[in-house]
């Protein structure tokens, strides 16, 4: 009788990722697949509050890449994270841009051309959170209340401007890094934005979550994070 080799398996990796990873998605998914080209990997984007929700609800995701590390720390307290694998790999940067590309005062936003502002909301978004309090921190929160409308996510929030919708944008600068008259916003303005990961404890992947993990930590990984406007964390 022929005896037949097994047939290798694919697997199937599904990222739950903050949405200032958006741009990032083609390079991270074209350069995990070189070394994993039978396996497929798909990312769902939304603000990083709503997606620890739907973690903590039961949702099928495999890893989570949250730009708030709290939220990774409230889900790996209660098991729904592998502890083991939940580790801070980038820092995010908070930026504005301006309807006429060139740079400003921050205060320039009482101004009265400037109609409405886009920030993501910050119950849910980290950068939104961000954004709020770099605000506060120039003393233009209570100021701006009638102009500041809000996105779900820093995507959203990038396409309120980009249709017009807002004549400035507070978002994430991994979004914008391209684009002229990109503003990054003081550091020491707002809490800092920790990009932390973890392995859902309840995927049905998990050997190869922990490698895509170790792929975003990797040289391969920091490179394209920084092409994208993160600062990958150094690993030892």
């Amino acid at each position: 009788m022929l005896s037949l080799a097994p047939l290798a398996c694919s697997a199937s990796l599904t990222i739950a990722a903050a949405a200032d990873l958006s741009s990032a998605e083609s390079d991270l998914v074209n350069s995990f697949r070189r070394t994993h080209p039978k396996d497929s990997v798909r990312f769902v984007f939304a603000a990083s509050g709503a997606l620890r929700q739907q973690i903590a609800n039961g949702a099928p995701y495999d890893v989570f890449l949250s730009a708030n590390a709290a939220y990774v720390d409230r889900l790996a307290s209660n098991r729904k994270i592998l502890p083991d694998t939940a580790i801070v790999y980038a820092h995010g940067r908070l930026a504005a841009l301006w309807r006429d590309h060139k740079a400003h005062d921050i205060k320039d936003l009482t101004q009265d051309w400037v109609r409405f502002v886009a920030v993501a909301n910050p119950t849910l978004a980290p950068y939104g959170l961000a954004a709020q309090q770099s605000l506060k921190h120039a003393g233009l929160w209570n100021k701006l209340h009638s102009k500041i409308v809000f996105g779900e996510n820093v995507r959203q929030t990038l396409q309120m401007f980009d249709s017009g919708n807002a004549d400035v944008v507070l978002t994430a600068y991994s979004l914008m890094v391209k684009r002229p008259g990109v503003q990054t916003i003081p550091e020491d303005w707002h809490q800092p934005i920790l990009q932390k990961g973890g392995v859902v404890a309840a995927s049905h992947e998990a050997g190869l979550a922990r490698e895509f993990m170790a792929f975003l930590q990797s040289r391969a990984g920091a490179s394209i994070l920084t092409a994208h406007g993160l600062t990958p964390v150094a690993r030892q």
